[in-house]
């Protein structure tokens, strides 16, 4: 004779896994933790917006046409000013593309920054240092195949090329070291430069653990670098700056619940156009203490740290999140998402 349901041996494990969820929903929602006071840069329904972490409150800086799109943006070392990527196409041409432009922190006076050298040419992902130059993204077609390249620039100065076949480059403080992604016959690789020495660096996470990496940024300390990873590892991120260790954030603990939820029904993992989910995983800049700092199952995200270091802000397709950068809840702050990059200044 089966048990009464509410005996069933079952019943209780489950009961209390969708209790643990409940606190883990809870703790997601808006308000859940004090964040650092700031100004978080990021592209919404084409636009550039601005999040207040202080008043909890957004703002629409730019008023782009339909056909134009904010694709990333990043914030002056003094916070006065903004740097962003805009896809449009431009007057009296056929072909789409993207230049950076520079404005006012509200906004105003928006004028070009860089200008893509051929109509088809995309600049993009900048990331701007207290010395003032601006590492950017520039993709080309040649030949019928894109190339990629890592540019930096002064306020009216010459592009200078930094490294060849790289993207979605990030640099320390100091501009000592770049961190950035290269594709390879089998994916995507994340490596560490020094800038001052030649040649392409070391490999931080080889392209056996993720199926695709996406927007590294590196910590206000220069110790350590976060970024977006499809699916789950693979393998641990042996590369050759060094040897991975370090316990896992607490993120891995809710990504274990999250499964739970999945199994009793629960909770369901969106689908996304670009493969598998990714979280936010992050590295030391010296290839130990390798973990998952954020288990938002998106497409693509991107991230940005607080300057104080103590925070992520996540953008991914669902929403703009913030966690604590040691792993934790993840706060839900704008129930709207989208592809792009993001900054954070006080």
């Amino acid at each position: 004779m089966a048990p009464p349901l509410g005996r069933h041996p079952l019943i209780w494990p489950a009961r209390a896994a969708v209790a643990a969820l409940t606190l883990v929903l809870v703790a997601c929602q808006p308000g859940a933790a004090q964040l650092p006071s700031g100004r978080i840069a990021w592209p919404r329904d084409g636009d550039l917006w601005v999040y207040n972490t202080a008043a909890k409150d957004s703002k629409k800086i730019t008023n782009l046409p339909r056909s134009a799109a904010v694709t990333g943006a990043a914030w002056s070392a003094d916070g006065t000013r903004i740097v962003y990527a805009q896809f449009w196409r431009r007057s009296g041409e056929t072909v789409t593309g993207a230049d950076l432009m520079v404005a006012g922190a509200d906004g105003a006076d928006p004028h070009s920054f860089a200008d893509r050298d051929v109509p088809s040419t995309v600049l993009d992902t900048p990331s701007w240092t207290a010395s003032g130059r601006v590492y950017y993204t520039q993709r080309r077609v040649q030949g019928g195949r894109e190339h990629q390249s890592v540019v930096r620039q002064l306020e009216g100065g010459s592009p200078e090329t930094v490294v060849d076949d790289a993207f979605s480059a990030s640099v320390t403080a100091d501009e000592s070291t770049i961190v950035y992604v290269r594709n390879t016959a089998a994916g995507q690789e994340l490596r560490r430069k020094a800038l001052a020495e030649a040649g392409d660096g070391c490999v931080l996470i080889p392209d056996s653990v993720f199926q695709l990496i996406s927007g590294p940024r590196i910590s206000p300390d220069g110790k350590r670098v976060a970024f977006g990873g499809q699916g789950e590892p693979a393998s641990q991120p042996a590369g050759s700056c060094g040897a991975v260790g370090g316990p896992r954030p607490a993120a891995d603990a809710l990504a274990a619940l999250v499964t739970v939820g999945e199994w009793l029904g629960v909770l369901a993992r969106p689908a996304y156009a670009h493969g598998l989910p990714s979280d936010v995983w992050a590295i030391n800049l010296d290839g130990t203490g390798f973990g998952r700092v954020a288990d938002v199952k998106e497409d693509e995200p991107t991230v940005a740290w607080s300057p104080d270091g103590s925070h992520l802000a996540i953008f991914g397709v669902a929403a703009l999140y913030a966690v604590d950068a040691k792993g934790g809840p993840v706060q839900k702050l704008v129930d709207q998402g989208g592809y792009g990059g993001l900054d954070w200044t006080k």
